[in-house]
C-alpha cells in the first residue's frame, strides 16, 4: 500500500500516464483515503491542462525554429 510519500513522488508520472495499471490502482486506493494527495493530484492535473491550453496555439518564431534545427543537426 502506498503512503503519501510514495504517492507524491509518483504524481507527475500519474498525470503523464507513465505508470503501470497496478501502480495507478495503488495510487488511487491511497487517494481514495487521502484528501491531501487527491488535492495535489487535482492541482498537478489542472496545471498540466492549463499549460497545454496555453501553449497549444502558439508556435516559436521562424528564426528560433531554424536555429534549433541547425543545433539538432550538429
Amino acid at each position: 500500500m502506498y503512503d503519501c510519500e510514495d504517492c507524491v513522488r509518483r504524481l507527475d508520472q500519474l498525470v503523464d500516464k507513465e505508470l503501470s495499471a497496478p501502480e495507478v490502482e495503488e495510487i488511487h486506493v491511497h487517494m481514495d483515503a487521502c484528501g491531501d494527495c487527491t488535492r495535489r493530484y487535482q492541482f498537478q492535473e489542472g496545471l498540466k491542462r492549463l499549460v497545454k491550453l496555453s501553449c497549444s496555439e502558439e508556435t516559436a518564431p521562424a528564426a528560433l525554429r531554424e536555429r534549433l534545427r541547425q543545433q539538432l543537426r550538429a
